[in-house]
């Protein structure tokens, strides 16, 4: 059975350094990292504005009818248009630091959200590759087991003619075929593997799953992506030096600390520079000429409770003369504005400085967390690479023994000196070491890309073993 019979419609061929590329562009956990990247950096950049005054223009028109009676007790009849403007600003000068410290917090927190989608693009390139090495190991193995499906067929046919010869027995001929029918079974679990092992890294891509991809290179070979004399101990500093992750959590950290001091910032006062321009506008009268009035609120004549001073150009009261006409004035205001408030007696500040203390606390916890995993992650690959190499070595030896001891196998068994169950078991100890110095060589070369990604190195081209990672 081909991919095309199972469910895919079409193929393609891949390499590594496709997979890497196509990873870079099209995968779904980047794409949504660099949108909360986005969303952090213009996060930043409105914590800027704080810095800017502040804005606020109003307008109204109202029309009034009625009479308005002030606290002294003048009554003033009102029947018109009255128009409204107000243009003010406010600078802060001082708002306990909680615009300084707020922006400061909000630039860490988007170095983070960069180191953050480094970290997701190193992950993504780790995950792309072991599934590229699973595709790779896959059909390998695929290979392995149609060969072993050829081997058993052509035993069958020799084991037939020689049984109709005389030359042995109906046992011989059963067994023959019983290997051939097992090797088919495992031919059709590897042929559905393989393909879920496409269908794994199609996902993994953000791929159209019913296209099948097929290896370009299919032969297997040692990949060194790192300098072998570099020592744990200098993998350990390369690390340290390059883990996005560790920059992100110092990142956070940093943000956290500012965090702290804008929580504080609610117990300081505020200073601002605020000033305004107010234009009003309304249909005015001229009224009659007089020098002065009297309120009407008097005891009793001539005893009054204040005078108004000559107002000729205002509606005050009494009667107007003259047409009514429209008439506009401004007035300017400018000062400086100091605050100092205290909600529930500063308690719920002091609350929130608490809770942005141990916020602090949590994130430089989970930082040394972090660096800890870095730890056992360089040390984990660097030891899964070290075992994996010297088993390859192992496993070419193997497969140079079990084909030797397959070969002679053969000839005991045509010359009439051995059985055919040696030839079944030297059959099986070479199919199995080809599979395991295929599987030892995938596994070095899974366990480099992991060392790269434990060391923060790993990008398209050091994946691909164009660049080799020195000290």
């Amino acid at each position: 059975m081909s991919p095309i019979q199972l469910d895919a419609g079409s193929s393609i061929e891949v390499s590594l350094h496709d997979v890497l590329v196509d990873a870079m562009s099209n995968n779904l956990p980047i794409k949504i990292t660099q949108a909360e990247a986005d969303t952090k950096k213009w996060d930043y950049y409105g914590a800027l504005t704080s810095f800017l005054p502040n804005l606020s223009n109003e307008l109204g028109y109202q029309y009034l009818s009625g009479a308005y009676v002030s606290p002294a007790g003048l009554a003033i009849p009102i029947k018109n248009p009255y128009f409204a403007t107000n243009s003010s600003f406010t600078q802060y000068l001082y708002k306990g630091g909680a615009i300084v410290h707020g922006a400061s917090q909000a630039k860490h927190a988007f170095k983070a959200s960069k180191f953050a989608l480094s970290g997701t693009t190193n992950d993504v390139l780790l995950d792309c590759a072991k599934l590229y090495y699973n595709l790779v190991l896959n059909d390998v193995l695929l290979q392995i087991r149609i060969k072993a499906v050829e081997v058993s067929r052509g035993v069958v046919i020799v084991n037939e003619d020689q049984f109709a010869n005389g030359a042995n027995t109906q046992l011989d001929v059963l067994q023959a075929k019983y290997q051939l029918s097992d090797d088919r079974q495992k031919l059709i679990s590897q042929q559905i593997a393989r393909r879920q092992a496409a269908v794994d890294l199609a996902a993994a891509l953000n791929a159209d799953t019913g296209i099948d991809l097929i290896v370009k290179n299919r032969t297997v070979g040692k990949i060194r992506l790192i300098d072998n004399n570099l020592m744990p101990a200098d993998l350990l500093r390369i690390a340290i030096n390059n883990r996005p992750d560790l920059k992100r959590y110092e990142q956070l950290r940093l943000a956290a600390l500012q965090a702290i001091k804008v929580a504080k910032a609610g117990l300081l006062p505020t200073v601002a520079v605020v000033g305004s321009a107010i234009g009003t506008g309304s249909n005015v009268r001229n009224l009659t000429s007089t020098t002065s009035q009297t309120t009407p609120l008097s005891a009793s004549p001539g005893a009054g409770i204040g005078v108004l001073s000559d107002a000729s150009s205002l509606p005050v009261s009494g009667s107007s003369t003259g047409p009514a006409r429209w008439t506009g004035r401004s007035l300017f205001e400018i000062g400086l504005d100091v605050q100092y408030n205290l909600n529930g007696l500063g308690l719920k500040e002091y609350s929130q400085v608490q809770t942005a203390r141990y916020t602090a606390r949590r994130v430089q916890l989970e930082g040394q967390n972090v660096l800890e995993k870095v730890y056992k992650e360089v040390r984990d690959a660097f030891l899964e690479s070290t075992a994996a190499e010297n088993l390859i070595v192992e496993t070419t030896s193997a497969v140079s023994y079990a084909e030797e001891g397959l070969r002679l196998a053969e000839i005991r068994y045509k010359e009439g000196v051995g059985t055919y169950l040696d030839v079944l078991t030297a059959q099986r100890n070479y199919t199995a070491s080809l599979i395991n110095k295929a599987s030892a060589i995938i596994k070095f070369n899974t366990s480099q890309v992991d060392l790269l990604h434990a060391m923060g190195r790993i990008t398209v081209s050091t994946a691909v073993g164009t660049t080799l990672v020195k000290d």
